[in-house]
């Protein structure tokens, strides 16, 4: 077994038929596991961040492939050199693209990384928990290099068996109320209507549209939303033609008096839809336009019956939670180097940290 690293966006690129073969051996529909979507993270990633490859092959050729970004960061106040997974902040959950034998892909990653000084701490969150990458990588790792496991975060989803009237019956008489007075409200302001855009340009006017709801989003303000945040507008700019041409996009409109108010921006494969983005203009924020946007959404998704899920992206949202059949858990997985500064910060966050937060503990227990 050997490995290789591309380090070029041409030779990055010139993976792609290599890299729809890997995940079709592996059955894997997910846009998540897909070149164009890490494409989008490698063409949008920060200058700050070194996209690079690492390549997995045996004798019957590369099955395994392991994208991430070099830079420098700082943990605990102390400057190193990371090594972390190529995403962008709106990658669901982060997984690598393996075609065959877990094990050995693994087996062969860890040792490149053991081969390798130029790094401190490689971080891979959002690993889903069920994920055969966090049994098969933390086997790898024994021995080899130090680790630590942590909770990266939680999804609400929805289960779409069934029908909508009885998913929509089973929830509490006060929820249920609640949704027909947004709709009820809405209504009176003016004239609504919904629309969903399966192929949408990223000069099109919908795509404006879409920039404009999240320009005028509480979001924006505090540099989150899609339009303000660094590099998210690019990201979208480069993702939408290429979900578009996959037969991916999902992107709700809704529209009031014929502006649009609310927004949903998902992408969908394996029977699974993501929801990636929802805004709404905070000036009619009154209404409970995207309240009523994700009712109308799920209402569609039940009644299509091409779909058997719909991921309503992380955090526990209470209104989310409302809407949801369950969550589905990630972890976060930080790998040490064995060099110096590496084997110090173990140490820090294994030994020194939960000394001093039990002393915390300790001192607020006994404190009059």
């Amino acid at each position: 077994m050997k490995t290789r690293v591309v380090t070029s966006m041409h030779d990055f690129d010139a993976l792609a038929p290599l890299w729809r073969d890997i995940v079709q051996e592996r059955n894997d529909a997910s846009p998540f596991s897909s070149h164009d979507w890490f494409s989008c993270c490698w063409r949008t990633a920060s200058p700050r961040r070194a996209p690079e490859v690492t390549i997995v092959e045996d004798t019957a050729g590369p099955f395994a492939v392991f994208p991430l970004t070099q830079h420098r960061a700082t943990v605990r106040g102390v400057p190193m050199r990371s090594l972390s997974f190529l995403d962008s902040p709106d990658t669901a959950f982060a997984d690598f693209p393996v075609a065959r034998d877990i094990d050995a892909a693994m087996t062969g990653f860890v040792e490149s990384l053991v081969a390798r000084r130029d790094w401190d701490v490689l971080s891979l969150p959002k690993l889903p928990v069920d994920s055969p990458t966090v049994k098969a990588l933390t086997s790898a790792l024994e021995g080899r290099l130090r680790w630590r496991a942590t909770p990266s975060g939680v999804s609400p989803y929805v289960s779409l068996s069934g029908t909508w009237e009885r998913y929509f019956r089973d929830k509490t008489q006060r929820f249920r109320k609640t949704c027909r007075n947004i709709e009820n409200r809405l209504h009176r302001a003016g004239a609504v209507s919904l629309e969903e855009h399966r192929t949408v340009g990223a000069d099109d006017a919908v795509f404006a549209e879409l920039m404009e709801v999240s320009r005028r989003s509480w979001k924006a303000p505090q540099g989150v939303a899609v339009a303000t945040m660094d590099g998210m507008q690019q990201f979208f700019r480069e993702l939408t033609p290429r979900a578009s041409a996959n037969g991916w996009l999902h992107l709700w409109i809704l529209r009031l008096d014929g502006r649009a108010v609310a927004t949903e921006y998902q992408i969908a494969g394996g029977g699974v839809v993501h929801a990636l983005r929802a805004d709404y203009d905070a000036a009619v924020g009154d209404l409970s336009p995207g309240a009523y946007l994700n009712a109308a959404i799920i209402r569609s998704l039940f009644e299509r019956r091409d779909t058997r899920e719909y991921d309503m992206g992380p955090g526990m949202n209470e209104y989310k939670l409302r809407w949801a059949s369950g969550t589905h858990e990630s972890v976060a997985l930080d790998v040490y180097g064995r060099t110096a500064l590496g084997r110090a910060l173990y140490a820090v966050e294994t030994r020194l940290i939960p000394i001093a937060r039990r002393w915390r503990a300790a001192v607020t227990r006994i404190a009059p």
